[in-house]
């Protein structure tokens, strides 16, 4: 059944096209260097890494990430967002980011098509993605010591007192080896 649902969300129109997608580059917010600077140690990346970020939207991600390492593949289902994402691009004069049609569901091709990835982003869309899936097709794509950044305003979604938060606080404790204090640190 639940194949169903997410392959039956995926033929459905994201909502994110036309004026939200304007509205999307327009305003809304992007990440402090500080923050790019924590998630860039967290996982040990370096000037020569790619990073796919899936959920990219207009590039509030992708973009500054993008001056920091070799290559950043962009993932986002709806090309009006992605259009805006490569106008944002030409006027930074940003040359080392790919803009890819597509969904978290296709991470694993996504991968096998550019190589050796350093990391995977999905930052505030963790509501729109099977969960489930992408923690299987990360942890299939990523090599050791490589990482998947899942990023939310407020509380962390491993932190709430859900079903799906336990389920992923059980899994994340279990991939990466630690226990709920680790994970409590990297709020």
């Amino acid at each position: 059944m639940a194949s169903d649902y997410w392959s039956t969300i995926g033929r459905v129109s994201s909502g994110f096209g036309g004026h939200v997608a304007e509205y999307y580059a327009r305003y809304r917010r992007g990440y402090p260097s500080s923050f790019i600077d924590t998630l860039l140690n967290s996982l040990a990346l370096s000037s020569t890494d790619t990073i796919i970020d899936l959920g990219c939207g207009t590039g509030q991600l992708s973009l500054p990430l993008a001056s920091r390492v070799g290559r950043v593949i962009g993932v986002d289902p709806e090309p009006d967002m992605l259009r805006h994402a490569r106008a944002a691009a030409l006027d930074g004069g940003t040359s080392n980011v790919e803009w890819v049609l597509g969904r978290a569901h296709d991470l694993v091709p996504i991968c096998a098509a550019h190589g050796d990835v350093g990391a995977v982003t999905l930052a505030n869309a963790i509501h729109l993605v099977d969960r489930a899936q992408l923690l299987s097709d990360a942890k299939s794509v990523l090599r050791p010591g490589r990482g998947l950044a899942i990023i939310a305003n407020g509380i962390p979604l491993w932190l709430q007192d859900t079903r799906g938060s336990h389920a992923l606080r059980t899994f994340l404790e279990n991939w990466l080896g630690t226990d709920r204090g680790r994970l409590l640190r990297h709020r």
